[in-house]
């Protein structure tokens, strides 16, 4: 199997478990970046696959409910906010180090669909996301 077709494989595993997760926690924007206003702040969250290998992160930040000005002076609106116009940022699943985890679907597992289960480990450690968000 080709590299686009896992990742099309892990996009659709993505939209059918993730998505209506995050909707449900109160997210709107479409894939690969939402956000929420919550505890007067924009929760953001971002789906960033790699380059050279079959993997993604789901990086996670914080930003003003007014949106962000960047340090060029520009200014984006709440719905234009984006995690990687942030500096202080995570990935879900980290524990340790912020900005160590991502979800690795090179591997085609014998016994169940790699797709589907990473989708659900996303969900599983949404946890450490809410707890981030609640902290920064």
């Amino acid at each position: 199997m080709t590299g686009a077709q896992k990742r099309e494989k892990m996009d659709v595993a993505i939209k059918q478990i993730v998505i209506p997760f995050i909707r449900e926690q109160g997210f709107k924007g479409s894939y690969p970046h939402f956000r929420r206003e919550k505890a007067g702040k924009l929760n953001l969250l971002a789906f960033q696959f790699s380059l050279y290998s079959p993997s993604f992160v789901v990086e996670i930040s914080n930003c003003a409910r007014s949106g962000i000005t960047l340090l060029d002076g520009k200014h984006f609106e709440p719905e234009k906010c984006r995690v990687h116009y942030t500096g202080n940022r995570m990935r879900i699943g980290s524990t340790d180090d912020p900005k160590s985890y991502s979800y690795d679907f090179a591997q085609e597992l014998v016994s169940e669909n790699v797709y589907e289960t990473l989708a659900k480990k996303v969900v599983s450690n949404w946890h450490t996301a809410e707890k981030w968000w609640s902290e920064n």
